[in-house]
């Protein structure tokens, strides 16, 4: 179960922001400050990926002892005192939802040795900007499918589904500022040079999906009973749906998984974690052979244009 701390009392006296200490009679802990995690651009770099993830929580074991999940930035209280064996894994919001946190199973954690002094703060990696900050790999045993970064100058790599209208998948370059990018697009795509774009104006919808279909007995198969995630980058001031299309004896099937949600007052890039495992397998078990995935959106009430930008979408399991 996530935690903020080892003890229940800890979600009143220990600020996640701040490095606060314990008070009365009770042993005084040592602490480990970090204040945010990485990707290590090197591990992106073999996989020919951008380094960009999301990375919420910090989960901590001391010599092999779980010390639970931290939402982060967040300073942990550890009562050991010596040298010991400490080990970071990056954790997430699965589907974007707060109350599903976890270790993101396609990350490597990070160990070292620390040595803990009572009432002392022991800090991660300190960086120019004097944050506390960790760096994970991408492990490389991950099988990434599926990558669309909207780089490749043969186009993207989806669909627009005829039915949903002739809404279309576009690309822009990242630093082009005008009406249809807000201000904060500028500054987190650093990246690349292009992204996708998807605009909704009133009555319109838009449905796209992969160009690939993950079929079984294929290279392109997905596995049962495995973590499968798409991620994705995105920007936007409209919600849309991410979910699974299956085939199964000729028939149809959209299994919906999640909705990212947008920002209208003041939109940022964020990424997403969409777990569709059990979509996946409940559906393979039923004999379904075939997959794509899809995005898709309407406009909100309230909305008169919709912007949903999208980039570094990707399909990974362990291979």
């Amino acid at each position: 179960m996530f935690r903020f701390g080892i003890y229940l009392f800890l979600l009143v006296l220990l600020s996640m922001t701040g490095c606060n200490k314990f008070k009365g009679d009770q042993e005084v802990p040592a602490y480990l400050r970090i204040d945010s995690i990485i990707i290590n651009p090197a591990s992106a770099e073999h996989f020919g990926l951008t380094p960009t993830a999301k990375i919420t929580d910090a989960w901590i074991t001391v010599n092999n002892r779980s010390m639970g999940g931290y939402q982060l930035p967040a300073c942990i209280p550890v009562l050991e005192r010596g040298e010991h064996t400490v080990r970071i894994q990056a954790g997430i919001r699965v589907n974007n939802q707060s109350m599903r946190r976890g270790i993101y199973p396609f990350y490597s954690g990070v160990s070292f040795t620390v040595n803990f002094v009572e009432d002392s703060i022991v800090n991660v990696t300190l960086t120019e900007d004097g944050t506390m900050q960790a760096s994970v790999a991408m492990l490389l045993t991950n099988n990434y499918i599926f990558n669309e970064d909207f780089e490749r100058s043969g186009g993207h790599q989806f669909d627009t589904v005829a039915s949903y209208g002739s809404v279309q998948l576009v690309k822009k370059p990242s630093h082009t500022v005008s009406q249809n990018f807000p201000a904060s697009f500028t500054p987190r795509r650093f990246y690349e040079e292009q992204v996708g774009l998807i605009q909704l104006e009133k009555d319109e919808n838009c449905c796209i999906m992969t160009k690939v279909t993950f079929s079984k007995g294929t290279e392109t198969a997905l596995p049962r009973n495995e973590s499968v995630f798409v991620e994705i980058d995105y920007l936007t001031n409209n919600a849309f749906e991410v979910g699974v299309i299956s085939v199964l004896n000729n028939k149809t099937n959209l299994y919906p998984i999640v909705v990212g949600i947008g920002n209208q007052k003041n939109p940022q890039w964020n990424r997403i974690y969409v777990d569709i495992s059990n979509a996946v397998t409940s559906q393979l078990e039923s004999g379904a052979d075939h997959f794509r995935i899809f995005i898709r959106a309407s406009l909100d009430e309230g909305n008169d244009k919709a912007y949903i930008y999208l980039d570094n979408i990707r399909l990974v399991f362990k291979g």
